[in-house]
């Protein structure tokens, strides 16, 4: 997935990925309440969202909470939950 912050666009995996938010796993760590744009390629199709830093940890990365969301970008994340945890 990739992020963007001010001007600068940052490429990074994905640890924990839920309806709500994700955990992106980065050196490039900003700080607590700094909103981002996030840009996701999945199986489902582009997924453009924004997300707020909830919390982050220097040297792993941080957690976003998504804070920006319609109803089609719920159902692609939603889609994509089920294809990657099949339960």
């Amino acid at each position: 997935m990739s992020w963007k912050f001010e001007k600068q666009r940052h490429t990074s995996r994905v640890l924990d990925f839920s309806v709500s938010g994700a955990f992106i796993v980065t050196n490039d760590v900003v700080a607590v309440g700094t909103p981002l744009k996030l840009i996701f390629a999945m199986v489902e199709g582009e997924l453009k969202i924004e997300a707020v830093v909830r919390n982050s940890i220097v040297g792993r990365g941080m957690g976003v909470e998504f804070v920006s969301m319609g109803g089609k970008e719920l159902a692609m994340i939603v889609k994509a939950l089920k294809r990657l945890r099949p339960w």
